[in-house]
């Protein structure tokens, strides 16, 4: 059977890679920037803005107006100017010191200019090789987007031949084998496991990501980097950049379902999971799943049996703080008891019991 050539985009099939690569180029002409387009209403006698509606009587105006759709970078250092922001990061890269390629949009810096390029078209212009029909939401990666249609079917193909717990996608398997499965040696700590509190990891960058977040305890006086704004402290400069966003209101993820715009990544990708229905972390005991961490966490309690939320009052355990903050609601305080007023009365009903015993004696 002769090789059949497809483009990654739209899925055309040809016969030799000559007539790809010469598809290909059709592709590259529609990957340029958007263009902003006016129409004339021959009824109404007016220009109207195809991307705002706005609506005009001159054609000056009207191509004035369109000069504001066109996003403008100006350097300012040397006042150049630039149409993409592709552009503008390269030339960014001449007035730095580490030469790196650096985002306009974000804190995003990169050593190459092909790096930059994938990540402004896909974080910041949505971009993508591949698009569900279904919900839209993009991949680059062939394999995830041919096994994010099992979540629109409900199926969950790859099972676990230990513990038969089965999974929507096929690295979330692989997870929860190294996770959960990974044989080793009584006595040594096996590959990726915390030492403190015995947690096993699939990466070696979780697992110092849980080192530092969990057991590296930072001084207060480390946090060397702080908000000239509001004197907020923070141990890593990236994370002050982040932090900008709050008083800048610049939110520079943006979902591809709503529009709905974000300060950080992490935000964005937990709102997609509303659209998409994806529910990665499951529970070890049940397989119950849920879209976020914490959400599994309180509900691992149910398990365990861990109550480390405790009323003052009554000493009942919940095991989250919205329940015990309903409970302290309805929870009546006891009263305490005072001593003093107590031992006086029993003192005082023993004197009548003495005196009405000697009465009857007499």
């Amino acid at each position: 059977m002769d090789k059949v050539w497809y483009c990654k985009k739209c899925h055309q099939t040809f016969l030799t890679l000559r007539l790809l690569r010469i598809h290909r180029k059709n592709h590259k002409s529609e990957d340029t920037a958007e263009k902003h387009t006016y129409k004339f209403d021959q009824v109404q006698d007016i220009y109207i803005c195809n991307s705002c509606s706005a609506e005009y009587q001159m054609k000056e105006e009207i191509e004035k107006h369109m000069e504001t759709h066109e996003e403008v970078f100006v350097c300012t250092i040397c006042q150049e100017k630039f149409s993409k922001a592709y552009n503008y990061g390269i030339h960014l890269a001449i007035h730095s010191e580490d030469k790196m390629f650096r985002c306009p949009h974000c804190t995003y810096k990169a050593p190459k200019r092909t790096n930059l390029l994938i990540h402004i078209n896909f974080v910041h212009l949505r971009k993508f090789y591949h698009k569900c029909r279904i919900c839209g939401k993009g991949f680059n990666d062939a394999i995830l987007f041919k096994e994010h249609n099992n979540e629109h079917l409900g199926v969950r193909p790859f099972i676990c031949v230990v513990c038969n717990k089965s999974f929507t996608y096929s690295r979330y398997l692989l997870t929860h084998q190294m996770r959960y499965h990974r044989v080793g040696i009584e006595g040594t700590p096996r590959p990726n496991q915390c030492n403190f509190c015995s947690k096993v990891f699939s990466k070696a960058e979780s697992l110092q990501k849980h080192l530092n977040e969990k057991h590296i305890s930072v001084k207060p006086s480390e946090k060397k980097h702080l908000c000239d704004l509001c004197g907020k402290g923070f141990t890593q400069k990236n994370k002050l950049d982040i932090h900008y966003r709050v008083h800048t209101g610049i939110k520079p993820y943006t979902c591809g379902h709503c529009n709905k715009c974000f300060t950080k990544k992490d935000y964005l990708v937990m709102h997609e999971r509303t659209h998409t229905g994806e529910k990665p972390y499951s529970c070890e005991y049940c397989g119950k799943c849920f879209s976020q961490g914490a959400p599994l966490k309180i509900h691992q309690r149910i398990h365990s049996g861990e109550r480390p939320y405790v009323c003052k009052f009554c000493n009942i355990g919940f095991i989250s703080r919205g329940s015990l903050n309903t409970h302290m609601k309805s929870c009546t305080p006891k009263l305490p008891i005072d001593r003093p007023l107590l031992q006086g009365t029993i003192a005082e009903g023993e004197k009548q019991r003495k005196t009405k015993g000697i009465s009857l004696l007499i």
